[in-house]
């Protein structure tokens, strides 16, 4: 009988934890008509980048329980293959999201700890977590205005590379069409 009850215990904990990220109802390298048919999100961003769209939620449809309050994730396709998934802090020049340490604490349970000052506000910096075959970077860098640019970056190196890739051509072109 306390083999059973020890058993149940264990299997609750690791059934919560496993449930305690967000489900972002694909995976990276998903096609984006697989991705279009969910009908979980609007159509991409009006973007003028060919081959590149960013479809775009609120955190809080699709991770209910993680209270991400002011939080957007972003589905970035290049070549109609889900690259990358960001999320991102809708900051104004109160920092309201990231005063909270809503994206920090949910970067540390969900993808790995890691150190900062004795008041994590003060943070500034990234932090890059590599766990199977992917990676998860955690920034929080204030720019000039003051308002903290904070986000979770998802991607495997493999698709990061096609995506740096294509920026960095995408910035060589256009700095060849000023010339």
């Amino acid at each position: 009988m306390k083999l059973f009850v020890k058993l149940l215990i264990i299997f609750a904990l690791s059934f919560s934890y496993s449930y305690s990220a967000c489900n972002f109802k694909v995976e990276l390298g998903v096609k984006r008509d697989t991705f279009e048919s969910l009908n979980f999100t609007g159509p991409p961003l009006p973007l003028e980048y060919e081959n590149f769209d960013i479809y775009g939620i609120l955190a809080d449809d699709i991770c209910p329980d993680q209270n991400l309050n002011e939080v957007a994730v972003e589905y970035k396709f290049l070549n109609d293959e889900l690259v990358a998934i960001n999320m991102i802090a809708l900051n104004d020049d109160r920092n309201i999201v990231s005063e909270s340490l809503i994206m920090m604490n949910y970067f540390k349970k969900n993808y790995g700890n890691f150190e900062t000052p004795d008041n994590p506000r003060a943070f500034s910096g990234f932090e890059v977590i590599d766990k199977n075959n992917k990676f998860y970077v955690y920034q929080r860098i204030p720019n000039d205005d003051g308002i903290i640019n904070e986000q979770i970056y998802i991607s495997s190196p493999e698709l990061d590379t096609k995506l740096m890739e294509y920026m960095q051509n995408l910035e060589e072109q256009q700095l060849k069409e000023q010339q």
